[in-house]
């Protein structure tokens, strides 16, 4: 079951960053593939959890990956960032400190949890508005609730 789950996750993000494709009137023009500004977010952040996923890397890659993480979850100012970039802090320090890999695995679950919040979350990833299965109105999410900027 855990393996249908993540499969699950995967082809849903994946159908996010998908291409737009219209089939022309004319057989003969074929099809008309665009990616659009929304889709190239969603390949952005579906590249990213994918990397979050990964597992046997070395520390420094694992830097490299949690740094674009936080780069990307800073643009936004809210309740979730903010606990996915403690998170990412609290793993490279842990890292830093030489903790195996094992000792995090709840940390990285979590983070990868939140991060797919993130992911499905229409503030953030505009494409997901299309893939979501019960509307924005009936839903509660007290953690993207986004901060006001500070003038």
């Amino acid at each position: 079951m855990q393996r249908t789950k993540k499969d699950k996750i995967k082809n849903e993000l994946a159908a996010m960053a998908a291409h737009k494709t219209w089939k022309h009137t004319k057989q003969e023009l074929g099809h008309t593939v665009v990616e659009t500004p929304f889709t190239v977010r969603a390949k952005e952040l579906l590249d990213l959890y994918n990397g979050l996923q990964l597992g046997g890397l070395s520390v420094d890659e694992r830097l490299d990956i949690l740094l674009h993480v936080k780069w990307s979850v800073k643009e936004f100012e809210c309740a979730l960032t903010r606990e996915i970039v403690e998170l990412i802090d609290r793993e490279a320090d842990l890292l830093n400190r030489g903790r195996k890999d094992k000792s995090l695995d709840g940390l990285r679950q979590r983070m990868s949890n939140l991060f797919l919040q993130f992911c499905e979350t229409p503030e953030f990833n505009p494409e997901a508005i299309n893939h979501q299965r019960v509307p924005l109105e009936f839903t509660t999410r007290p953690l993207v609730k986004l901060d006001a900027t500070k003038r």
